[in-house]
């Protein structure tokens, strides 16, 4: 009798629940594609290199340092621009913390074969020279000329490469500073 409503009924009910199926599954089916051929790159919050494995430096070395949160730099045998433009952006760093530079120190690392003398900075440069030999041994693992993030406890946990151009210099030294701020904002330590 209505045996062409029933088929056309059929045939629309069929295609409805084939796009109710469709708006389900495509989604899921896109995302498992995407992932599998590698096109999502996870974000990620900090601007530096973390630093794998992970870094400790020694108890007893980690005690000549100063209790503060740390700037880093491992002194080379001679200063050449990547070394003056690192010390430089250590020391404006620090200026750019404001209220928070109680909580920060930036130091300059020397061994026994490293320089003993800071070239010529700005007057206000707070840059401290520190001869710690055990750990200017464990930062040699670290790129020369990179800016290190160093927790209290003695954990360094980023570093930033150095740069011969003061200008990129400068633009590393501002993602230092915004992980920085970061990690002071959660940190209860320093």
């Amino acid at each position: 009798m209505n045996s062409p409503d029933v088929e056309q009924q059929k045939k629309r009910n069929r295609r409805v629940l084939l796009t109710i199926a469709l708006v389900f599954i495509l989604p899921l089916t896109l995302a498992k594609l995407v992932l599998a051929l590698g096109w999502y790159e996870p974000g990620v919050s900090q601007k530096g290199n973390l630093v794998e494995p992970e870094l400790q430096i020694h108890t007893d070395d980690n005690a000549m340092l100063p209790a503060t949160w740390r700037i880093a730099y491992r002194m080379p045998e001679t200063c050449d621009s990547a070394c003056e433009n690192a010390l430089y952006v250590s020391g404006q760093l620090f200026h750019a913390l404001g209220r928070q530079q109680s909580r920060v120190t930036p130091v300059a690392i020397r061994g026994g074969e490293a320089a003993d003398t800071l070239p010529s900075l700005p007057e206000d440069n707070t840059v401290q020279l520190l001869t710690v030999e055990g750990a200017y041994q464990q930062l040699g693992a670290i790129p020369e000329h990179s800016l290190m993030i160093i927790d209290p406890v003695g954990t360094v946990i980023l570093w930033y490469p150095g740069s011969a151009d003061r200008r990129e210099a400068i633009l590393h030294g501002r993602d230092l500073l915004s992980d920085l701020q970061k990690l002071l904002k959660l940190s209860r330590v320093g």
